[in-house]
């Protein structure tokens, strides 16, 4: 008996169910959201390690810069204070610095992402502060053999110093500073 056309089913179907093409659309949205997200993070990572290598080597060059200039002349014209600048007030670069490439974090006072750090307290270059975290054990700057409370802006044979970078991007925010003691016997 034939049967008829209509009524039997053969065993290969054509073409997708509406059911088939929305899950496939969904598998493929979760790989193409999972690959793009990866995208993101390797761009966030890359954009993080090249603020970090700017930070690296401008805290370098600064510490170089302050390795060249005139021993006596350091602290005068890298400290905070414009007023004891060698060549006249206001004429020394001073403490904080720009970093090409590179912002300040929010509520900076200055807006500048570099800085330099002396043992210093009201533009007084001292002994007797105790800043092992900064400074190490470093405390007779003027090689006397006695730690004092004077200010030794004038005489000092050592001199900590602490170069920072403190910057704020896409990956957050930044923090790089080189450590080093320079001095002059």
């Amino acid at each position: 008996m034939p049967s008829s056309a209509g009524s039997e089913r053969g065993g290969s179907c054509r073409g997708f169910t509406l059911i088939e093409v929305v899950v496939s659309f969904s598998a493929l949205l979760i790989v193409l959201l999972g690959f793009s997200r990866m995208i993101l993070s390797s761009r966030m990572a890359s954009a993080t390690t090249h603020e970090a290598t700017l930070a690296k080597e401008a805290a370098r060059s600064r510490l170089e810069t302050l390795r060249d200039a005139t021993f006596a002349e350091i602290f005068a014209r890298y400290n905070a204070n414009p007023a004891d600048d060698p060549d006249g007030p206001g004429t020394a670069s001073g403490a904080a610095f720009a970093v090409r490439g590179l912002e300040a974090p929010a509520g900076d006072a200055d807006g500048l992402p570099g800085l330099i750090v002396f043992p210093e307290q009201a533009g007084a270059l001292r002994e007797d502060l105790v800043l092992p975290h900064l400074f190490g054990a470093i405390s007779d700057l003027d090689n006397d053999g006695n730690t004092d409370s004077l200010d030794h802006a004038g005489d000092y044979r050592l001199l900590p110093v602490v170069v920072r970078v403190e910057w704020a991007g896409p990956g957050g925010n930044g923090k790089v500073e080189f450590r080093s003691v320079l001095g002059s016997f």
